[in-house]
This record gives structure tokens, sequence and C-alpha cells, in this order.
């Protein structure tokens, strides 16, 4: 038993070491934000700002359109995630619940897409958009929701779990499948609908590529890439004003985070009844 406790002890002393070297990166990404001698120079290593101010982020807001990055980025996001979340609630009931003629098949196949890349259909893709005419738009970022194969993956191992007695009762009293869905799996799913929301917000808020090739206009393009605008077009070494964009652009994420992780070790339990 002594012995369980030492190990246990060590354990937690290396992870805890491990995480104040993962996290001394983001510390002094946040102090140089709020240094006014990062604005033409790197200053030593420190926690604390050499010349606290406020000045860094004043020059991130009004050097390019930050508000406008965030408000596109927050209309895509919120979109794609909750047709990402929605239809693949959907497909993992029917996947889970339903019996149709090659339901096996449809389901290995589905998983197959997983292993193509994103960037070996990123060209056919874009030929596709581009004949449609729906270049410079946030239909291409937003459609892709439709298809959300890792939470259809996620979500059929969840409401698998779900007894039938409960869809079983709810047949007696005369449910149709749109009522049990919506009204049984949907319920006992809210850990799944928060963890695959918080994969997918994370997942569109950071996503770069596809906006840099689709989005044309600079008035519509997302934070990701209007970082890496901002952080490009500057001439000075200005370390202060690009962490300042950093930070503000993390903000949202690791609120979020924070707010709702603890359903993303809930989601792994099985959710229902248990028969």
């Amino acid at each position: 038993m002594k012995r369980k406790k030492i190990v246990r002890w060590v354990i937690t002393f290396i992870l805890f070491i491990w995480l104040i070297i993962t996290l001394m990166p983001l510390a002094w990404a946040i102090a140089l934000s709020f240094d006014r001698k990062a604005l033409n120079t790197l200053p030593p290593f420190s926690l604390i700002p050499h010349v606290p101010t406020l000045f860094n982020y004043e020059v991130a807001f009004t050097s390019f359109p930050l508000v406008t990055y965030y408000l596109n980025t927050i209309i895509v996001t919120a979109c794609h995630t909750v047709l990402a979340v929605f239809f693949a609630l959907m497909c993992g009931y029917a996947f889970a619940k339903g019996r149709f003629v090659g339901k096996n098949f449809w389901f290995v196949f589905m998983l197959a897409v997983m292993m193509i890349p994103f960037e070996s259909r990123m060209v056919p893709l874009y030929l596709q958009y581009k004949n449609m005419g729906l270049l410079d738009t946030y239909v291409p970022l937003i459609i892709g929701g439709f298809a959300y194969v890792y939470g259809i993956f996620f979500a059929r191992q969840n409401i698998d779990a779900i007894p039938d007695s409960l869809r079983e009762s709810a047949y007696i009293d005369g449910a149709g499948e749109w009522r049990i869905f919506l009204q049984i799996v949907i319920p006992l799913s809210m850990p799944l609908i928060a963890t695959l929301s918080i994969l997918q917000i994370l997942s569109n808020w950071n996503n770069y590529l596809w906006p840099l090739v689709i989005i044309r206009s600079n008035s519509k393009q997302l934070i990701s890439v209007g970082v890496s605008y901002f952080n490009a077009t500057q001439d000075a070494i200005y370390y202060g004003p690009r962490m300042a964009v950093a930070v503000v652009s993390a903000i949202p994420l690791t609120i979020l985070f924070l707010v709702l992780q603890k359903y993303i070790v809930q989601s792994i339990a099985i959710s229902g009844t248990k028969e």
C-alpha cells in the first residue's frame, strides 16, 4: 500500500513538472502581450511584464479587422457545428437502432472515408464549388457539416448503449421514430452532444487551409487566416501585438473548454439507463 502511494506521488510530481513546462510558453506569450518593451524588441524572459500596458492590444484591434474576423468565425463555426452534430446524431441513431439492408457495409464504407486525407480531396472540392459559383462564400465551409464521420461513429457507439426497452415503451405509447429521436435519444445524449460540439468548434476555429483556399475577400475571412495575415503584413518585429492577437484569438476556445470539459469524460461513459 505504501509503495502504491509513493508511485502515485512520483507520477503526480512528474505530471506537475510536465504541466509547468507545457504552460510556460503560454504564460510568456500572455506576459509579452502586456509588455510595452515587446513592441520593437524581444525583452528578456519574464512571466511579469517589464512595462505593463494595453498598448499592444490597442495595436491589435486597430491594425486589422479583428472584430470582423471574430464575427465571421462565430457564424461559420456555429452553423457548421449545429449541422454536424445534428446529422451525426441522426446517422448514429440509424446505424445503432435502425434495420436496413447493408447497414454494416455502409457503416464500414463510411469509416473508410476517414482514412482519406482532406488534402487529396481539396482540389476536386475546389473545382466543384467553383463550377457551382460558391467560391468566396461560406457555403463550402458550412456544407461539410452534413458528413461528420467521426461524429457518426462516436454517436453510434453511445446511442447503441441506450436500452431498447425505452424505444419499445415509446412505440407502445404511439411514438414514431422522430419523436423517439427528439424526446428520448437527444436528452440521453447531452454529454455526447457537448463533446461533439467542442470537437467541432475546435476544428472550425482552428481551420486554416480550407478557408484560405475558398475565401477571397479580406472582409469575409476567418480568425485563423486573419492572424496569419496580421503576422505576414507586419514589417516590424511587433512581438507584443502579435502575442496580443494570438491571446485574443484563443480566449473563446479556452473559456469553452474550461466550462464544458467535464462532458468529454461523461461522454465516454455509457449514456442512458442500464437494463
